[in-house]
């Protein structure tokens, strides 16, 4: 399929940029019912379980008191990597990184693993 590794990576893109504009719609318009996210706690199926995960991730990044850099992004073919980091308020997250694996241009499956070293704490924590 030609443009594939383009239009994966615009995908993510566009679900980047609406995670930092905290638009939790546009955030899970990118996945469908078949959609799974794993992380080291939990995993989410479908959107309603995805979206339980970034309401309670999305507190920690509001609109306009974030930052978020992503360092690394890879695609290749309907595979996407990304490492990142960020700044916000109520947490430092100096790594994190996801996978995705991408199928009509909707995340179908996503990995995801972060360091978060929250203010209000003195350790480090895994998301």
């Amino acid at each position: 399929m030609k443009n594939v590794e383009n239009a994966s990576e615009l995908t993510i893109m566009h679900h980047l940029s609406s995670f930092v504009e905290n638009d939790l719609d546009a955030v899970i318009s990118d996945y469908t019912d078949e959609s799974i996210l794993i992380t080291p706690d939990s995993i989410y199926m479908g959107p309603a379980e995805i979206r339980a995960f970034f309401v309670g991730l999305m507190v920690h990044f509001p609109k306009g008191q974030s930052s978020f850099e992503l360092d690394k992004i890879v695609a290749k073919d309907e595979m996407v990597y990304i490492v990142w980091h960020a700044k916000t308020p109520s947490v430092t997250v100096p790594l994190a990184s996801d996978t995705f694996v991408l199928r009509g241009g909707k995340i179908h499956q996503q990995t995801f693993i972060g360091e978060f070293e929250y203010t209000d704490q003195q350790s480090s924590k895994r998301a």
